[in-house]
């Protein structure tokens, strides 16, 4: 059997640099799929049934600086200003569970900005559910005050998105 694990590190790499949940290269009757679940990175050379699939996982990535401690009276005091904040401005919600884009393709700008002035039913965002995209609409007019999700992140039914502060 010819597996070039070269080319299967190059896929990888490229799945890591681009962000990609999930990148699937078929050539006859192979193929070979690498999944993103955060930085949890498993690229398998699917074959006929009956064979063990070829697993490769890459270096993770390096890890973060570790998060100073708090006390609990900080935290509060974040947690009450960022809920004040909240209340204060419209939230864009996700109307699905799905994977949140904020670009049309990696190529393209973001739809929106934080900075940016928005208009009801200008679309914000790309919410990825089944193999489908949805553009979700903003259903206020506003400033965008904060994008609170990264693109390519999972998102919640429900889950604020961004804060709009209205017109």
């Amino acid at each position: 059997m010819d597996i070039n694990t070269e080319k299967i590190r190059e896929l990888a790499d490229l799945a890591l640099e681009k962000k990609l949940a999930e990148l699937i290269v078929s050539d006859g009757d192979k193929s070979v799929t690498i999944k993103l679940p955060g930085y949890n990175i498993q690229p398998m050379l699917h074959q006929s049934p009956g064979h063990q699939p070829m697993v490769y996982t890459p270096a993770a990535p390096a890890p973060v600086a570790e998060i100073p401690a708090v006390s609990s009276h900080t935290v509060n005091a974040e947690s009450a200003k960022a809920a004040s904040l909240e209340d204060k401005y419209s939230k864009v919600t996700s109307p699905m569970v799905g994977t949140f884009y904020s670009a049309p393709s990696p190529d393209s700008p973001d739809f929106v900005s934080v900075g940016q002035n928005i208009s009801k039913g200008q679309t914000v965002c790309i919410i990825e559910a089944m193999k489908m995209m949805n553009e979700l609409e903003s259903e206020v007019s506003g400033k965008v005050v904060r994008i609170l999700v990264e693109n390519g992140q999972p998102v919640e039914f429900g889950q604020a998105i961004m804060l709009v502060e209205p017109a």
